[in-house]
């Protein structure tokens, strides 16, 4: 079982928290909000809060943007303790995906599985061609 955590700026961790729960239920994840006035050592203890007594279970923090502060202070983490990893991208899509796998998948199989789900969630809609018929 993979632990995870959606952490990203302003209200979008647990508002994406809120919105797999309305096709879920209840599930395995914890949201880290990134308020104005805080900075990435902030983000980090709150995270640390969450790992801190289970750090040799596997652990997937997944982010807004990559660079961004909820990434710098998650990849801070990750760099000592070799069971975290860190994902950008954050989105329904991929957040459904976590929670669909995270009991079947290790963090790196999780992960890899997610790089691919992600290539797949943008999609342009456009206007299909019509053929006209010769008569």
């Amino acid at each position: 079982m993979v632990n995870v955590i959606f952490c990203a700026h302003g209200q979008l961790a647990c508002a994406m928290l809120d919105s797999v729960r309305m096709v879920y239920g209840d599930v395995n994840v914890s949201a880290v909000e990134f308020i104005p006035g805080e900075n990435a050592g902030d983000i980090a203890s709150k995270l640390e809060e969450l790992v801190s007594n289970r750090k040799e279970e596997e652990w997937l923090i997944a982010v807004d943007l990559q660079c961004g502060s909820p990434w710098n202070a998650a990849a801070g983490l990750a760099i000592n303790n070799p069971h975290l990893r860190v994902i950008s991208g954050l989105s329904l899509p991929l957040a459904l995906e976590i929670v669909d796998n995270q009991q079947m998948l290790n963090v790196d199989e999780l992960c890899q599985h997610l790089e691919i789900i992600a290539s797949q969630c943008c999609v342009t809609w456009r206007q299909p061609e019509t053929i006209e018929e010769d008569f």
